[in-house]
């Protein structure tokens, strides 16, 4: 009786080779009834169980490895690439620049009108915290030409008295003013803040060895607060790209080094 249906097996899969090669000499397909196609399934996998049992094994199925991909970074209109990357930190292209930086983990860096800028109202940190809904709201209208990037920090008790601690990537194109140029107009500017102080205006290097311009300035945001900025100005081909940190003088000691990481991580993109 196993033999019969053993037979009947071998049969079955003769008949369907034959049928396969018909299908393959004749230009016109043979379309088989759904009980022939169930028919001819259920004998080849007899067929295939009766071999397996005789040699004893079941074959394992080989898993293949499935390829990553790597999402390509999607060049805004006006020439900026934003990727978060895989430590949260996000790196950040000015291809009109012609540079790039990397904003540390902890920070929310949003480019305006680019969609990152209009998810993050609708981030729970944003919602929790009035100020930083006010400032994406501040941003809205500034000019893109100018205004590349700006990055909040995000992260619990890092905005003391709703003062956000702020980093700001700027880029002036085409303006081939000199460090020194720069250093003699921003020394001589005069500010409509109150109290406003400049506290420090000197030349420094980065860890790359570029040197760079460096200014410092202070003024009263009310009797209890003082704002803290620095700014560093990059002297470049293509323009000039300024870096601003905003802080609570207070708290800036403490955020502080994330800026110059931000400082230390421009790079150009054709050095």
């Amino acid at each position: 009786m196993h033999r019969n249906h053993l037979h009947q097996a071998l049969l079955g899969l003769v008949l369907l080779l034959v049928m396969v090669g018909c299908a393959t000499a004749q230009p016109t397909p043979i379309v088989n009834s759904a009980a022939v196609e169930t028919s001819l399934a259920s004998t080849a996998q007899a067929l295939a169980k009766q071999t397996e049992t005789a040699r004893g094994y079941t074959p394992t199925p080989t898993v293949l490895p499935t390829e990553t991909l790597t999402p390509t970074p999607k060049i805004s209109l006006n020439g900026t690439t934003l990727l978060v990357q895989e430590d949260q930190s996000t790196l950040f292209i000015d291809h009109k620049a012609g540079i790039q930086l990397v904003i540390p983990a902890g920070w929310m860096a949003v480019r305006v009108n680019e969609p990152e800028y209009y998810d993050a109202f609708t981030a729970d940190v944003v919602l929790a915290n009035p100020a930083l809904n006010e400032r994406l709201t501040q941003i809205q209208d500034s000019n893109l030409d100018f205004y590349r990037l700006n990055a909040f920090d995000i992260r619990e008790g890092h905005i003391p008295n709703g003062i956000i601690c702020d980093i700001d990537v700027i880029f002036q194109p085409g303006d081939m003013r000199t460090l020194e140029q720069w250093a003699k107009v921003e020394g001589n500017r005069k500010s409509p803040f109150k109290g406003f102080k400049l506290t420090s205006l000197g030349y420094v290097k980065t860890a790359d060895g570029t040197r760079v311009l460096a200014i410092e300035q202070t003024w009263t945001i009310d009797p209890s607060n003082t704002m803290f900025h620095r700014s560093v100005f990059f002297s470049l081909s293509t323009g000039t790209v300024v870096l601003d940190f905003y802080a609570n003088k207070s708290f800036k000691d403490t955020v502080l080094p994330d800026f110059e990481q931000v400082v230390n991580s421009l790079t150009l993109l054709n050095p």
